[in-house]
């Protein structure tokens, strides 16, 4: 009995130790770590914004990449400012957790903060272009409270996070620079001439857009093949309103001339003459964003003015190429 009552006695002892220690240990800390990536800030920073793309590089992913696999754990919109994740691990080092975007400024600065078990992590991301290339500085801040037994942890957490962290950026990096430079095509400005296309016009929700545009293209085909009107020229989408929970489409297939249209729901339209900033999205559509950011980075240093909404031109049929790699999207601005 002496010996579990000493062994009582040892034991509250160090707990009164480190709770009188932990009055001099601080609640929260903080931590930088840093490296250059070879490429374009707005590959580089869409890695970041776009949540889904954090199981390319999340260091956390080579503990369990299932997390980044669940399309219900991510908000919709998944990028951007108060985009959300949430997951639910089996590994004892992950846990459960969610991570929120408090704060995006487009190739700058991306604030999150993530909610763990013990703890609440604060994320700072800053993008910056430097002469070797983008310079991407990731600041950590842990809040660790009041609690002695979290505070003395804590003393260990900054060399473990810090890890971390360094694995994410050497990933990022690795990741990053071996895409393809899509943000490297040509942005110019040029005279588009009118063409006539027959289209269906559609308000949908964002997350059935993978579904919608062979619908719409087939309805249209079938018209075009019951009146025998040829086709002249690969099928285009415009968007002419797009939020979180609407998106304003038209789906068309150009043809030669005007025609008279006998259905309500086909519709003929033309595409005016005049001035267009365009460049060429190569690659699967999912990172079509990529090239957007890019357009809009020189319409915005070019102080362009956009006259009406934008349209995307589908130049290869994925039904015949199967990589893709090698589609070709023309995206066009209307501009004064």
């Amino acid at each position: 009995m002496n010996i579990l009552k000493r062994a009582l006695y040892i034991f509250l002892l160090f707990l009164f130790l480190i709770a009188v220690a932990s009055m001099f240990f601080p609640s929260k800390f903080s931590f930088e770590r840093k490296t250059i990536i070879k490429g374009s800030v707005h590959q580089v920073f869409n890695q970041v914004n776009e949540l889904k793309n954090w199981s390319n590089w999340s260091p956390w992913a080579l503990k369990d990449s299932s997390i980044y696999e669940n399309e219900s754990a991510y908000s919709y919109p998944s990028s951007g400012e108060n985009a959300t994740f949430t997951w639910d691990s089996e590994n004892e080092d992950l846990g459960s957790g969610k991570l929120k975007i408090l704060k995006s400024e487009v190739n700058s600065l991306i604030e999150t903060e993530a909610e763990l078990d013990f703890s609440t992590l604060r994320h700072n991301w800053y993008f910056s272009e430097v002469s070797e290339g983008i310079e991407v500085k990731w600041v950590c801040e842990v809040e660790l409270g009041f609690n002695p037994i979290m505070k003395f942890f804590g003393l260990f957490l900054e060399e473990e996070i810090g890890q971390n962290c360094e694995l994410g950026l050497s990933r990022l990096k690795t990741y990053t620079e071996n895409l393809p430079n899509i943000q490297g095509v040509e942005v110019g400005e040029e005279l588009i001439l009118s063409s006539w296309f027959l289209s269906i016009r559609d308000s949908i929700n964002p997350v059935d857009m993978n579904n919608i545009h062979g619908k719409l293209y087939e309805r249209i085909n079938t018209y075009l093949d019951s009146e025998k009107i040829e086709i002249a020229g690969s099928p285009l989408v415009i968007y002419h309103f797009w939020s979180d929970t609407l998106v304003d489409i038209e789906a068309g297939i150009p043809i030669g001339d005007s025609v008279l249209v006998s259905v309500d729901d086909i519709k003929l339209n033309k595409i005016e003459e005049g001035k267009v900033v365009t460049a060429v999205h190569y690659g699967d559509y999912s990172r079509i964003p990529e090239t957007y950011f890019g357009i809009n980075e020189w319409m915005r240093k070019n102080k362009v003015v956009v006259t009406g909404p934008p349209w995307e031109i589908y130049k290869t049929d994925p039904t015949k190429e199967s990589n893709p790699e090698k589609w070709e999207t023309a995206i066009f601005f209307p501009i004064k």
